[in-house]
Formats: structure tokens, C-alpha cells, sequence
């Protein structure tokens, strides 16, 4: 892909006209997000829909899990992502985001054009006249998490822009917003519904934005939030009786995002490894004058049907139009039970209900986090808001990214499990490494030379519902105390790796290294923003064994108890024995296939989309030992 800022930044480097530390990071929107996909494709159709909505019309976007906007207020396509992620302090938790990105992830074209729209359902106000006050609100944000969007400009059109079906069914332009290069906060708008054309049987309104339609050194990006359509308002409303929840809830563990139920366990204190400070944050969108007493409660479960634990109660007055106040609970208040099973956990921050409020508010009221501690220490959410890479270099050193992680027990690295930015990272070569630890205090980093390597090409697609690729190394690597695992590529020469970036959750101070020059460098993603991407987290994973020894000759027992049938398969292999889950490699010992997440120790395997050939089928078993089967797939 072509990317002329980048290139132009590559020759400035080779020209000494750039700082050498400006090398490091290559930090640029998503240029594509194929992950989108699969929410696009199970959303639930309506069974049978009125033939207009009626008033009020009310969305927040905090009523449905991230994906493509609620059918039963939105009509299908569009391209708007209904998320918490990508926007800047919004009025209440859930967004839709305008990213120039289409509802599979696939950007527009390559020009400055229309991108993304948000269509109302048919709504039906043919018995209002202008004296019922008819108007319509909503909250808007110029730019996301990442950056402002670039300047409108006669040949650069860049706006957001709201738009009216009359009674001829034809859509008129009833407000603009051009860019001014500059993000903003949250601001309200206010837009009478008062013409005769507009009072009919199937009224709608769109949301429309312009802009760049390739996310490659821009983000042209839009929030729209807190959607409200009713009789009997006037301009001046702008107050609601409601508190409402709002920034993504911080990480369960202290560290991590995600660790290995075993090092969870072998902590002297297990709850240590809980964040004393979990926390969310709530906006008062009463105008007051009189601050609003609020109580809240803090719950903890583990998933599917564990008991509810509450974590911690709390109760303070939230003054009038107050933004962004922090709710923080000790979640170690609420222990896990220390068990060797694999755990999914979510965590929950609640606010009573308000005395007065809109029913329809109620689902903003409550926030939540799931959390797995599973077989891999993780920092960041699984979803990317960015992408990041190495600047181009042609020759020299390597470079490198490495992650700290801190033991509480001995054990051995697997694999490194990593986000490739697809169709932009396909088949670039990296290598995975893992470091002991050398220093101490803060000149604690990786050692000069890593303790095992191994290079892997990504594949030019992935299969449906996996997002990260997984490198294997090719005998599990023993670690104590604090090591280091990351990845490093060789001399670019203007080629382009882009991993995910998440722009939600960042590692400690001093867990981000690089080493582009030989020398190691605590880092973070944001050191060169010019302050406008909060820091971040590369997407790379490790995988870890607890010391199990993978299933070989000696555990013949063992590996007799695994068949795959039938063998050769046409892609439709069921697996006789018990194990937790499936990985398949290709010929050259690549994963070519991961068992999703939904399906995990599942018997029936769905290979058909695989090339016929030869396979190893890998099966984790609950112990974490690993049975390897041979497996032909033909045509």
C-alpha cells in the first residue's frame, strides 16, 4: 500500500533530517479492520417491524454489545460502528463512530468522498403540526481517540453533516459541520422538526459524513452520541434527568489485562494481582442547579453462572452538568477463588436508579469488563483504535519490541500470539524472541541477545473470527523472575508490518521496550503524538505452558486416546478424546487455523475453507499438555 507521509518521513530519516529517537514508532490509524466482520454477520434481524416507529425516538447506543447499530432503530448497512472505544469522554457509555471505515472494516476508495451514514427507521409524525415542538438532539465529536480529522477544503471535503426525508422522499441538508482540522469535546445539537414536509408517515433522519475514505496517515472520524427525537421540547433543551456511565472500566488485574490462572494462583496473595483501582467515570446530564445524589455498586462474577459478588458499595453527590467524575472500587475486596480451572470474569460498575429519570436511560446505568485468566499474559483488550510499526530503515541493526512480564512461579513460553493489521502486514517476515531480564530498578530491560527465536511469514488472510496469529516456538522456553518476549524485523526497505494497536489500555511505566540501535529503551506508544494518542498497547501476547511437557513418544499412552476422523477429511474433522483446544498447523509448522473462542473443545472441526493438503492437528489438553495428530485434507 502506498503511503506518501510515511515515505516522506522514511527520506527525511535517511537524510539526517529527523532525530534518530523519532525512529522507534510508527504509530497510524487502522488502516482496515476485518475483525468488524463477523459482528456485521450475526447481528439479529428483526422478526417483524412496524411500519414506522412512533416518539419518542431514543438511542445512546448503550443497549447493545459493539458492532453495527440496533435494527430496531437504524436500517441495516452504512458503515457506523457502535462501540466504547474510540471515542473521547462521551456523554454516556457507547458511541456510533463515523471512521471511514465500511461495516466489514474495508476502507471507501482512495479519495476524499462520502463515508459512513446513520439512517433512522421510519417514524411516523403525520398527526404533529409545528405547534407540537418537534426536535431532534444529539451530542457530535469532531475526531476520536487518535487525532482530529484533516481541514474542509473546496477539494477536501471533510464534514458531518444531518439530513431530513420529506414528504417526496427526497433528503435535505438541514445542518453541516465542516472540519476545522481540530478535534473537539462532546457538544449538543439541536435541530427543529417544524416543516410540513418533514410531518409525515415515514419520516427519517440521517447522520452523512465526507471525508478521506483510506485510514492511511489521517483519521477523518466523527462521534455521534445521546440521539433523542420528541414533541414538546424547545432549543434550549438541553438538560436530562440522568447520570450515566461513560469511559471503557479498567482492567480486573493490577498489570495485565489478561494472565495465566496458574501464576495467579502461585502469588503469595492472589488478590494482589487485582487492580485496587478499577474505575469508570459518570456525567450529570441535569443542568441542575441542585448536584444529584447517586448510590452505585460494584459486582464480580464468574462467567457463565458463578454468584455475583459485590466488590464495593459506594454513594456522593455528582454536581450539576458535571464531565467525566471518577467512580473507583478496589476490586480486591472480592477475591477470585484460587482453583486451577480457566476463568472468564466479568466485572461490573452499577449505578442505581435515578429517582425521575427516562426508562429509556437505564442501560447506561451499568458498565462492564470481561477478564480471562486462561494460559497468556495479555496488556491489552483485544480490540485495536490504531496500528503501529517500525519507520522504514534499509539497513542496520534490527529492531525491536519487547513486552515485561514478572513470574510468580517458574515456567516456559510457548508461543508469542500477535495482531497483524491485514491486508497491509501479509506476507512481511518477523521473528519472534524471548530475553531474560538483565539490570535492576528502572535499568531493568531484555538482555543484548535473546534465549530463543523463531521467524514467521503472516498470512495474506486469517481464518473467519480469528484476529491474532500465533508463533510458536519450537520447544517451549523455561523463563523465571522477570523476562521479556516481543518481536523484531530486519531492514524494511520501505515495507510496511502494521500490528494492532489498543489506545484503551497501556502496560506500566517501564514494561514497553525498544532497541533500534543495539541499545535497549524503556518506551511508550505515545512519545511521539505531539500529545494527541494517548499511549497504548502493541497487541502481542505470551503464551505459556506451567511447565507441562508436550505429549511425544513417551506419553504414547496419552496420544493413543486422540483420533481425528475421518482422515483424510474433505474439512469436516471430528476429534474422539477430551482436550481444551485445536490449533492446525500447515506443512511448515505455520497456524493456519485456531479454533474460535465460541467453540473451544469442541469434537467437530470445521476445516473446509483450508487448502487441501497435509497437517498437524495441535489439541491442548485441559492438563495443557499437547497431543499432535497428522491430518490430510482432500479435494
Amino acid at each position: 500500500m502506498t503511503r506518501p507521509k510515511s515515505l516522506l518521513t522514511s527520506l527525511l530519516l535517511l537524510c539526517g533530517l529527523l532525530p534518530l529517537t523519532s525512529q522507534a514508532q510508527l504509530v497510524q490509524p487502522l488502516p482496515a479492520d476485518p475483525g468488524r466482520a463477523a459482528a456485521l454477520e450475526a447481528q439479529a434481524r428483526p422478526a417483524q417491524r412496524a411500519a414506522a416507529l412512533s416518539l419518542p425516538f431514543f438511542d445512546d447506543f448503550s443497549i447493545q454489545r459493539e458492532g453495527p447499530p440496533n435494527l430496531e432503530h437504524w436500517t441495516a448497512g452504512g458503515g457506523v460502528l457502535i462501540n466504547n472505544r474510540f471515542a473521547l469522554a462521551p456523554p454516556s457509555r457507547g458511541v456510533a463512530s463515523f471512521d471511514g471505515l465500511n461495516g466489514r472494516g474495508q476502507p471507501y476508495g482512495s479519495f476524499y468522498s462520502d463515508t459512513d451514514t446513520l439512517t433512522s427507521q421510519p417514524i411516523d409524525l403525520s398527526s404533529l403540526t409545528a405547534a407540537d415542538r418537534v426536535f431532534l438532539s444529539f451530542f457530535y465529536q469532531v475526531g476520536n481517540i487518535y487525532s482530529q480529522p484533516s481541514t474542509n477544503s473546496g477539494s477536501r471535503p471533510v464534514f458531518l453533516s444531518v439530513e431530513f426525508k420529506d414528504n417526496n422522499n427526497r433528503w435535505q441538508q438541514v445542518w453541516i459541520l465542516r472540519s476545522q482540522g481540530k478535534r473537539t469535546d462532546f457538544r449538543q445539537k439541536l435541530l427543529a422538526v417544524d416543516q410540513a414536509r418533514y410531518l409525515h408517515g415515514t419520516f427519517q433522519f440521517r447522520f452523512h459524513t465526507s471525508g478521506y475514505q483510506t485510514n492511511v496517515n489521517g483519521n477523518d472520524s466523527w462521534g455521534v452520541d445521546y440521539v433523542k427525537l420528541d414533541r414538546n421540547r424547545s432549543a434550549a433543551d438541553s438538560s436530562y434527568r440522568d447520570v450515566a456511565t461513560s469511559a471503557p472500566l479498567k482492567s480486573l488485574l493490577k498489570r495485565y489485562t489478561a494472565m495465566p490462572v496458574w501464576q495467579y494462583n502461585a502469588n503469595p496473595t492472589p488478590s494482589n494481582e487485582l487492580n485496587d483501582q478499577t474505575s469508570t467515570t459518570v456525567n450529570n446530564l441535569d443542568i441542575g442547579p441542585q448536584p444529584i445524589p447517586i448510590d452505585w455498586r460494584g459486582t464480580l462474577q464468574i462467567l457463565p453462572a458463578g454468584p455475583v459478588a459485590t466488590f464495593q458499595t459506594g454513594n456522593q453527590a455528582v454536581g450539576a452538568y458535571a464531565r467525566q467524575m471518577p467512580l473507583t472500587g478496589n476490586v480486591r475486596n472480592s477475591p477470585i477463588p484460587v482453583t486451577p480451572q480457566d476463568k472468564v470474569i466479568r466485572h461490573s460498575i452499577t449505578l442505581a436508579r435515578l429517582a425521575g429519570a427516562d426508562p429509556l436511560t437505564v442501560p447506561n446505568d451499568t458498565i462492564s469488563r470481561v477478564t480471562e485468566l486462561k494460559n497468556y499474559y495479555a496488556y491489552d483488550d483485544g480490540t485495536p483504535e490504531g496500528s503501529i510499526d517500525f519507520f522504514p530503515f534499509v539497513s542496520g541493526p534490527p529492531h525491536y519490541y519487547a513486552f515485561r512480564y514478572d513470574l510468580n512461579a517458574n515456567d516456559q513460553v510457548r508461543s508469542l500470539r500477535i495482531y497483524p493489521v491485514l491486508p497491509d502486514a501479509a506476507g512481511r517476515l518477523i521473528t519472534a524472541h524471548v530475553w531474560d531480564s538483565q539490570g535492576s530498578g528502572a535499568g531493568l530491560r531484555p538482555t543484548d541477545s535473546p534465549k530463543a527465536s523463531q521467524s514467521f511469514t503472516i498470512p495474506a488472510a486469517l481464518p473467519a473470527g480469528q484476529s491474532f496469529v500465533e508463533i510458536i516456538f519450537p520447544t517451549p522456553v523455561a523463563v523465571s523472575g522477570t523476562f521479556f518476549v516481543g518481536y523484531s524485523r530486519g531492514p524494511l526497505g520501505g515495507q510496511y508490518a502494521p500490528m494492532g494497536l489498543d489506545l484503551n489500555n497501556a502496560p506500566p511505566e517501564n514494561y514497553f521496550f525498544a532497541n533500534e540501535t543495539g541499545t535497549w529503551q524503556n518506551y511508550s506508544t505515545d512519545a511521539f503524538s505531539s500529545g494527541k494518542t494517548p499511549a497504548g498497547s502493541i497487541m502481542m501476547r505470551a503464551v505459556m505452558t506451567n511447565n507441562t511437557v508436550t505429549a511425544t513418544a513417551a506419553d504414547a499412552a496419552v496420544a493413543a486416546g486422540f483420533t481425528l476422523y475421518p482422515n483424510p477429511s474433505s474439512g469436516l474433522v471430528q476429534v474422539q478424546g477430551q482436550f481444551a483446544r485445536a490449533t492446525v498447523l500447515d506443512a511448515l509448522g505455520r497456524p493456519v487455523w485456531t479454533q474460535p473462542a465460541g467453540q473451544l473443545g469442541q469434537a467437530e472441526l470445521s476445516l473446509g475453507h483450508l487448502p487441501a493438503g497435509v497437517y498437524l492437528v495441535q489439541l491442548v489438553l485441559p492438563t495443557g499438555a499437547t497431543v499432535t495428530k497428522r491430518l490430510v485434507l482432500a479435494r
